[in-house]
């Protein structure tokens, strides 16, 4: 048996916004082709964020349990992505969401590579100097990470939390760990980690409500009457993860193409841009990924 140490942290909502007319769902939102072309790279999009922009008053994409590319038997209802790490960094995806199952002690901490629960794991030390190489490369952006610990229900966190202080102070010059949130100026080249249970010195995270049985419940009201308090310090995430009796795939060709057109009319109407926070999706295409990183930052989008 095994607990997910953040579900009360930050919890993520099984099901968005199905739509009841749609028999066929574009390719606008919803992608299922491994290769990503070069014409869809995104990789310099933060560049013309002003500098005192908070991150926690933009809009980023991100994908829901990042590296589950699962192949193997039942895959259709463990897989949520398709692209690996470095072709979600080109297409413009700025928040991953990890997983680690500790069934044995270890001498430092995995994550899943293929799906957290089985299949292949790598060390999470190589998966943040890959995403340091690309901010080496590319120095205008910055990464969120949530790292999600698995464990044994009689397994303490005690052995975790030190694995992780030791992979932090590795790379402590190149990671945020403020609670607040940062400034684009200070996360700029930067990793900026979501507090867990594992990670206790991370960044505060909210979920942001957005969703009500299933459907996106005024949306707009909830941002003005959170956006003060919520939007300038802490990161809010809206998680599209499929429930556990749907295939993740089948689900998110609905979810995505939902939440597809909610952006485009929010894009054209709304003033509340940024006060999206995350948005944490399951097989996402380059289009749904560009129109979020478009919409404009909460404290500037009044001097447009």
């Amino acid at each position: 048996m095994f607990v997910n140490s953040n579900d009360k942290a930050l919890p993520v909502f099984n099901c968005i916004f199905l739509p009841h007319h749609l028999g066929v769902y574009s390719q606008s939102a919803f992608n299922e082709n491994p290769v990503l072309s070069q014409s869809s790279y995104n990789r310099e999009w933060m560049k013309s964020i002003p500098e005192e922009t908070p991150l926690s008053a933009i809009a980023i994409p991100g994908t829901h349990e990042s590296l589950t590319l699962y192949k193997g038997l039942f895959a259709s209802y463990l897989q949520s992505q398709v692209w690996n790490l470095k072709d979600q960094l080109n297409v413009g995806v700025r928040y991953f969401d990890l997983h680690s199952r500790n069934w044995i002690p270890k001498k430092t901490i995995y994550v899943g590579y293929s799906h957290w629960l089985i299949g292949k794991e790598i060390p999470l030390g190589e998966v943040l100097r890959d995403i340091l190489d690309f901010l080496e490369n590319h120095r205008n952006e910055t990464v969120i990470l949530k790292v999600t610990f698995h464990k044994l229900v009689f397994h303490n966190n005690k052995d975790a939390e030190d694995l992780m202080k030791t992979i932090i102070d590795k790379f402590r010059s190149k990671i945020w760990t403020n609670t607040l949130a940062p400034k684009m100026k200070d996360a700029r080249g930067k990793i900026v980690f979501l507090k867990t249970d594992v990670f206790r010195a991370g960044t505060e995270s909210h979920d942001s409500h957005f969703f009500e049985h299933n459907r996106l419940t005024n949306v707009e009201k909830k941002i003005k009457n959170i956006k003060s308090n919520l939007c300038e310090r802490h990161i809010m995430v809206t998680g599209t993860s499929a429930s556990t009796t749907e295939k993740p795939i089948k689900l998110a060709q609905k979810v995505n193409e939902q939440l597809y057109n909610f952006l485009k009319q929010h894009n054209t109407s709304s003033e509340n841009h940024g006060c999206l926070g995350v948005i944490s999706m399951d097989f996402p295409s380059a289009e749904i990924i560009k129109i979020i990183t478009e919409l404009k930052p909460y404290m500037w989008s009044y001097n447009y």
